[in-house]
């Protein structure tokens, strides 16, 4: 079955919870409202890109996607096209990978972020996936995106779009690429 995250935040994000924990001490944030904090910081939001802290995927809507991690999950089938493909970004994983709604950097919460999936309940007792773990090694990566669309449309709750991510491993980052610089990427698939 494949995996989907629901975005309530318009964005989804990669991460390794220990390198963003480690980074948060190193420069001494103690607010839990991580987006303000790369928001009111430019410079600290292009230092955590160029460490690969994070990878932001912003500016989509707020839908369920399917997500896949080449080498990890079955690859997207005839049943989906592929309509962008963009990279190289900076990532750093230390003890796992996660794959998430970018929400959890509104209020950042340790301790939602425990096992290998973060969910929820709806009233009606629905479980809503915010993010997914893969247990990928130590180490730095270069990640690219692909964005794909269900050729035929399902009925909702159905997911009709997705994303795939491979990572190359990389013996260090020499630059980095802003994945919020609107003129050169787009990820919102939904509206393509």
């Amino acid at each position: 079955m494949d995996k989907a995250v629901e975005t309530a935040s318009y964005g989804l994000c990669l991460f390794s919870l220990e390198v963003v924990l480690d980074f948060l001490k190193r420069e001494k944030v103690r607010s839990k409202k991580l987006l303000d904090v790369f928001e009111k910081n430019h410079d600290r939001y292009l230092s955590s890109l160029k460490e690969g802290v994070w990878f932001p995927i912003p500016e989509i809507n707020s839908v369920g996607y399917v997500i896949k991690l080449e080498g990890y999950d079955q690859p997207f089938c005839e049943k989906w096209e592929q309509r962008f493909e963009c990279g190289k970004f900076n990532i750093q994983v230390k003890n796992g990978l996660w794959i998430a709604d970018i929400g959890h950097f509104l209020e950042f919460d340790k301790n939602e972020l425990v096992g290998n999936e973060a969910s929820y309940q709806t009233l009606d007792g629905i479980t809503i996936y915010s993010g997914h773990k893969y247990d990928v090694l130590p180490g730095k990566y270069l990640v690219t995106v692909n964005g794909f669309v269900r050729k035929e449309p399902l009925a909702y709750p159905g997911v009709n779009y997705g994303f795939s991510f491979s990572l190359a491993k990389a013996e260090g980052f020499a630059g980095y690429n802003d994945p919020r610089e609107n003129e050169i990427y787009a990820f919102n698939i939904a509206n393509m």
